[in-house]
This record gives structure tokens, C-alpha cells and sequence, in this order.
């Protein structure tokens, strides 16, 4: 006859240090097993909250502006940078309109922490539409760190519109630029942001340079240092210490300091006696930091008093010297300058012209 064994689930010991120690490895899986159970629970709002904001990036997809899309962008908009990720990377998208939206929400969350990848976007994106809402969004952002690309695309960019819109986020920046600094904009000149550190910021009033050097947490202004009213303005790209100056009737300027002293460069220029000669534009090659391009005009007129262009000067020396380069074709005063390449690109009104260096 067969019975069937009886089984005791009650562990058995003999030894009772074995015991101990059977229980104190049961002990230490059970206290894994619940920060297990606690990690995850911990998890899961933030991937729901991940797989949410994915869900409401994808509707950007859509071309028309339908129910979903709108209450997608008010949904992204509210959860602020906590959507930034999700929109950086719908920047890179292979859909084109997606890229457009993206932009367009980075510059209605306003976060810094979106400069950057607006700023790539803006010079690289092959779509006129996504390049003009990343120029837009990042006039919303308060940072000074793409006012030199926004200059450049003002100028370079192929699209009327890119160009316009780049022109229009400068024009709110400026505006923050002298609330930052704490000057009354009617009597802000002219301003510089230095090219390889966008920290160190240049703002002429009258004679006087109000500096920056760490993004507008402070300024510092340096009473009278400048020759005259200042009329453009630009940093050196390899030290944010050397400073060109277009100066109202007295030609170009130079600082090595940081703006603390100034030594003319007019060597070549001509500047004429007695009439006011305007430099209303300076660039600096990106690559070749010693070559300046400038353009000048004059004011005439008793009554109504006029600018009429006259050239473009060109320096290989660090303005040491100049010399013509172009006789200026525009009749509208040059605004923005900018070389790429072997040619200078110069804004003048809505209409850029093109000339070849050398």
C-alpha cells in the first residue's frame, strides 16, 4: 500500500546558527523585493508623464491647425521645460512641418535651455519656414547668446522673411538688452556681443560704454571713454577685450582694453573735414580676425539733412590700414554686415547685395 508523503512547509533545523542564517537571507530578499516594488512605483509617473508629452509632440506632425494640434501646443505651453527634450529632438525630425511647430513651441515655453538647438536650426535648417519661427523663437528668449547669429542670418540667410524675422527678434532684444543694462533705449547707439563668449556684452549711449561680462547679471559703465556718439559697433572673434567703433564724424576706433581706452584708425579712410562721416556698419571675417569691412557714408544737407553711402572699406590689417574695396551701390544706408566666404553680404533697407573681397 502506497500513501502519499506528507510534506512540512516549516523549515527544520538542527543547527540553530543555520537557521539564523536561512531567515536572514529570506529577511534580505523580502527588503529587495519591496525597494523593488518602490523604485518602479516611483518610476511610472515620470515615464507616463515622458509618453504624455511625446504623445502631444507627435500631434505637431500635423500641417493644419485641427482641435488635436491646438490643444496639443496649449498642453505643451503649460508643461514648460519639462517638454523641451521631447521638442529638441522633434527639431532633428525628417518632417519639415514638424520642425516648423517645434520651433514655433520652443519660442512660446521661452526657456534658455532651448538656445542652442534654435540656434543650430536657424543656420542649418534646409526649410525657410523652420528657420523663420526658430529666428522668431529665439527673439522670445531671455539670452543674449544668439544676438550674433540672428545678425548674421539677418544679412545671410537666403529667405526675405527668415532675414525679416531674424531683423525683428533683434529689435525685441535690444530693447531688453537696455532694460538689462538699465539705460533709456532712445539713447542706446549702438551695441556688440562678443562672438566666442556671448557673456560679454557692449552698449554705447552718447560717450559713454556700458559693459557686461557675465550675460547681463551685471554691468559696469565706463563714463565718457568713448571719442563720440557711437554709430556701430563690433567685438573681435578671437579676444571679447578688442572693440572696433564707427565714431560720428571721426572715423573708426580701436580699444584693446575692454573699451577703457581708444587710438583712431583712419589710416586710408579719408575722413573728410568738416563733414559728418558715417561708418554705419562694421564686420569682422570669421576666420580671418584681422580682415575688417566697413561701410561709410556722409551727412549732407543744410535744411533737411541726408545720408548718402559712399564705400566700402576694406582692412587686412586690423584696421592699421584701409582701402576701397566697392564703391556702395545702395542708396539706403548698409545696416548689417557680414562675410562669408570671399564676399561680403551687406543689408541695406530690405535688399542685400553681394560683393567679392579682394
Amino acid at each position: 500500500m502506497v500513501t502519499n508523503p506528507t510534506f512540512n512547509l516549516q523549515p527544520t533545523f538542527r543547527s540553530p546558527q543555520k537557521r539564523i542564517v536561512v531567515w536572514t537571507i529570506l529577511v534580505l530578499a523580502l527588503a529587495s523585493l519591496a525597494l523593488v516594488v518602490v523604485m518602479t512605483a516611483s518610476a511610472n509617473p515620470a515615464n507616463s508623464a515622458e509618453v504624455r508629452i511625446q504623445g502631444l509632440v507627435n500631434e505637431l506632425g500635423q500641417d493644419r491647425l485641427t482641435a488635436r494640434r491646438h490643444n496639443a501646443q496649449r498642453e505643451l505651453e503649460l508643461a514648460g521645460t519639462e517638454a523641451i527634450p521631447a521638442l529638441l529632438v522633434a527639431l532633428r525630425s525628417d518632417n519639415a512641418v514638424m520642425r516648423r511647430n517645434a520651433a514655433d513651441m520652443l519660442g512660446f515655453i521661452a526657456s534658455p535651455r532651448a538656445t542652442s538647438g534654435l540656434q543650430y536650426t536657424l543656420v542649418n535648417d534646409t526649410a525657410p519656414a523652420v528657420r523663420r519661427n526658430a529666428a522668431w523663437a529665439l527673439g522670445e528668449i531671455n539670452s543674449f547668446a544668439s544676438m550674433s547669429d540672428l545678425q548674421r542670418a539677418a544679412v545671410l540667410d537666403s529667405n526675405a522673411l527668415v532675414r525679416q524675422t531674424a531683423l525683428d527678434s533683434l529689435a525685441r532684444m535690444r530693447t531688453r538688452l537696455a532694460l538689462s543694462a538699465r539705460i533709456d533705449e532712445r539713447e542706446l547707439n549702438s551695441y556688440a556681443v562678443a562672438p566666442q563668449t556671448s557673456e560679454v556684452v557692449y552698449v554705447a549711449t552718447r560717450r559713454n560704454l556700458t559693459v557686461t561680462r557675465d550675460a547681463g547679471k551685471t554691468w559696469t559703465t565706463l563714463p565718457n571713454t568713448l571719442p563720440g556718439l557711437t554709430n556701430s559697433l563690433v567685438v573681435s572673434p578671437v579676444s571679447p577685450l578688442t572693440v572696433y567703433a564707427g565714431v560720428d564724424g571721426m572715423g573708426m576706433y580701436k580699444s584693446m582694453d575692454g573699451g577703457r581706452e581708444w587710438n583712431a584708425i583712419n589710416n586710408g579712410l579719408n575722413v573728410p573735414a568738416g563733414a559728418r562721416y558715417i561708418v554705419s556698419a562694421i564686420t569682422i571675417d570669421p576666420t580671418e580676425p584681422q580682415r575688417l569691412v566697413i561701410s561709410t557714408g556722409v551727412m549732407l544737407g543744410a535744411g533737411k539733412v541726408e545720408f548718402v553711402p559712399t564705400q566700402l572699406m576694406l582692412s587686412n590689417d586690423g584696421g592699421a590700414t584701409w582701402s576701397v574695396m566697392q564703391e556702395n551701390k545702395s542708396r539706403e544706408a548698409v545696416t548689417q554686415l557680414a562675410i562669408k566666404g570671399n564676399q561680403v553680404y551687406a543689408l541695406a533697407g530690405n535688399q542685400v547685395m553681394v560683393y567679392r573681397l579682394g
